[in-house]
């Protein structure tokens, strides 16, 4: 019998979500434009009355990528996450908005953000670029997870915003590079953001003027600071996707494809000991290895079944010594070699 691949089905799967505030900011610039957003949202089955009253709960990220493909659908508008973002900031996100607001510059905001990025989204890596002159905040999907273009130019939209708002202008927008296919009215990306905008780049990255990212703002204010920052990370720690699990998990993902992954660079990557990582590790009843092997698993079926990848070169992304090495673990995961899972999958593909 063929064997087929559900991610709902394995270990494999990290629980990549996004906060509820987003599909509250899509609803409000979906109504100030006139469409109902209660529809679209039964849709992808969404409940609005749900999401208002806990703005601070978990949406699936397939489910989120749905909301915003039909989102665009209804409204006609490819730059509609652009609109999107002006209604965001408001939101708050739990406190993190006002953490953000009350730091002392822009450069200190920015500076804090990808510490607290999973609780925008766990589903991108979120990185900060820097040069004497310019900063860089990029944010790109992580391979296998499929993030809407919307949703990125709606978190560099509010990203905009928040500066606005802390310094009273956008003029520290220098450039946009946005991974996006090349658009026939870029002119909107670059209207909108005030400068250059470049399309079909490698990375998604919003570069800012460092000397006016570093101005003092008129909105600071220590004790709110104090008091959002431990909001925030009493809610990360709450968060499902923030335990060790999904944290090493999401770590691996990030560096499996460049190198191979260790523990102690995972522990690195948030600043504990390879001990201390292996103690809360076992205290969920996992360990580095497991994981590594988990999230090899989910990626070579990723590979196998949306790409055109020989099976010897993804052995070799995945970082094992041989093709036969590769061949015997995913023997031993699913049954059948890579080549057979591929064949199957795709021969029962409508």
């Amino acid at each position: 019998m063929p064997t087929s691949f559900n991610p709902i089905n394995t270990q494999a799967v990290t629980q990549y979500t996004t906060i509820a505030a987003w599909t509250l900011a899509i609803a409000r610039a979906l109504s100030v434009i006139g469409i109902e957003p209660k529809p679209i949202f039964q849709q992808v089955g969404l409940n609005i009355e749900v999401l208002e009253a806990k703005p601070d709960s978990r949406v699936d990220i397939a489910q989120m990528t749905q909301l915003w493909q039909c989102a665009m659908q209804a409204t006609g508008s490819a730059d509609f996450g652009l609109t999107v973002g002006r209604y965001a900031y408001p939101l708050h996100f739990h406190f993190l908005g006002p953490l953000l607001l009350s730091c002392n510059t822009l450069a200190e905001a920015f500076e804090l953000l990808p510490d607290y990025s999973a609780l925008v989204s766990n589903s991108g890596n979120i990185q900060l670029q820097r040069s004497p002159q310019w900063l860089g905040f990029t944010i790109n999907p992580l391979n296998g997870v499929e993030i809407s273009e919307l949703a990125i130019d709606a978190f560099f939209s509010s990203l905009m915003q928040h500066g606005k708002q802390m310094l009273g202008h956008n003029q520290f927008v220098c450039k946009v590079e946005l991974m996006r296919k090349d658009h026939k009215l870029q002119h909107l990306w670059q209207d909108y953001f005030g400068c250059e905008v470049v399309m079909n780049a490698a990375t998604n990255c919003m570069w800012m003027d460092r000397t006016m990212l570093e101005q003092t703002t008129v909105t600071k204010n220590p004790q709110q600071a104090k008091y959002s920052e431990a909001a925030v990370r009493q809610y990360l720690q709450g968060m499902q996707a923030l335990t060790w699990r999904q944290k090493t998990s999401q770590g691996i993902h990030v560096m499996l494809l460049e190198q191979e992954p260790t523990a102690q660079s995972i522990a690195k990557m948030y600043n504990v000991s390879e001990r201390s990582l292996s103690r809360y590790l076992l205290q969920e009843g996992t360990s580095f290895r497991s994981l590594l092997k988990l999230k090899r698993q989910e990626l070579a079926c990723h590979y196998l079944l949306n790409t055109h990848i020989a099976v010897n070169e993804l052995a070799n992304i995945l970082g094992y010594s041989s093709l036969s090495n590769f061949t015997r673990s995913f023997k031993g995961w699913l049954g059948v070699s890579p080549s057979q899972f591929r064949q199957q999958n795709l021969a029962n593909k409508p």
